[in-house]
């Protein structure tokens, strides 16, 4: 279960420090096109190991759904073809999701840096989790001779087929699947992740906000798009509907688990995963130290140990995760 694919030397993830980049697009251009559309041939600037600035040709396309419609800057797939990317910073990665904020105001870019603490999160939580890395994009909205430049934040996601090999597995069709077909350690890391950033949208059988990877040990799942979480708590963000029923809370920022029930060996291993992990965990939003208020970072780190609160005691575990799980 642990074993791994031979990991290639992926410089583009190998830091934690932001990566300097600039593209030029239209944003209306690409938000008209189709979701199906070739991708739109551009140039992109990044600041290189060196420190000196390099250049590489990068096609891109819209993709997503609620921040396509909702928000002015469009969810990007970025694409570099293989012999463009070699001995290059993106050497390996010849699709990449980049995540922009909603709009120019600078406390979108802070929504960014809060979502970014999520990926962080989950990739200190397992390694079977998308690689992320932190941009600074100089960004020019093509508009003719009205262009307008923004600086903002922004989140580079590897793609699902290089997790997928990374983990000695293969990415598994969109499809809906048996929730008995998941890993049920897997699954539950995945449950309990999602409980500590307090994000209820999502679904792992029919890959809402998530994706599978097909591995000899079950399928496993991937989170990722955590805007609608309470860490992040964009001022768009809803409670969740299940079908046609809301879940019973009323804000995003209450934690309500909706993970699958498990036998009570798996789910004691688990929970003492992530008590074993707080240190590490409550110590990633720390990253961010220059970059998000002292006062934000100790918000985000006071939200988190609340989680920890439930894990360490039964009565609360039992009430809050235990009792609320769902049957398959």
């Amino acid at each position: 279960m642990h074993a791994f694919a031979q990991a290639e030397t992926d410089q583009l993830f190998s830091t934690t420090s932001p990566l300097d980049i600039a593209f030029s697009i239209s944003t209306k251009t690409i938000k008209n096109s189709k979701v199906d559309s070739v991708y739109f041939k551009e140039k992109m600037y990044y600041r290189n190991t060196a420190g000196i600035t390099d250049s590489i040709k990068i096609g891109v396309k819209r993709r997503g759904n609620f921040r396509l419609e909702q928000c002015y800057f469009p969810p990007l797939w970025m694409k570099i073809d293989k012999k463009t990317g070699k001995n290059t910073l993106f050497e390996g990665n010849q699709k990449l999701k980049l995540v922009m904020p909603c709009d120019s105001r600078s406390e979108n870019n802070d929504l960014i840096l809060r979502e970014y603490v999520c990926y962080k999160l989950y990739e200190a939580v397992t390694s079977y989790s998308f690689k992320s890395r932190l941009v600074n994009i100089d960004f020019t909205d093509e508009k003719g001779r009205k262009s307008k430049d923004y600086q903002l934040k922004g989140i580079l996601i590897e793609d699902v087929d290089k997790t997928a090999k990374r983990c000695g597995g293969k990415t598994a069709p969109d499809a809906r699947i048996s929730g008995s077909a998941l890993n049920d350690t897997c699954a539950l890391r995945f449950d309990l992740f999602q409980l500590m950033i307090a994000n209820t949208d999502w679904s792992k059988r029919s890959q809402h906000n998530s994706k599978l990877i097909n591995h000899n040990s079950g399928y496993i799942p991937l989170p990722y798009d955590f805007d609608m979480s309470g860490v992040v708590d964009a001022p768009y963000s809803v409670v969740s509907q299940v079908g046609d029923d809301k879940l019973p809370i009323e804000s995003v920022r209450e934690r309500y688990y909706r993970g699958y029930c498990t036998s009570n060996e798996i789910t004691q291993l688990v929970r003492k995963e992530f008590l074993s992990k707080q240190e590490k965990l409550m110590a990633v939003p720390d990253e961010l130290k220059g970059m998000l208020s002292n006062k934000e970072i100790e918000g985000i780190k006071t939200y988190l140990e609340k989680f920890f609160e439930i894990l360490k005691y039964d009565k609360s575990f039992e009430a809050e995760i235990v009792s609320r799980c769902r049957t398959m």
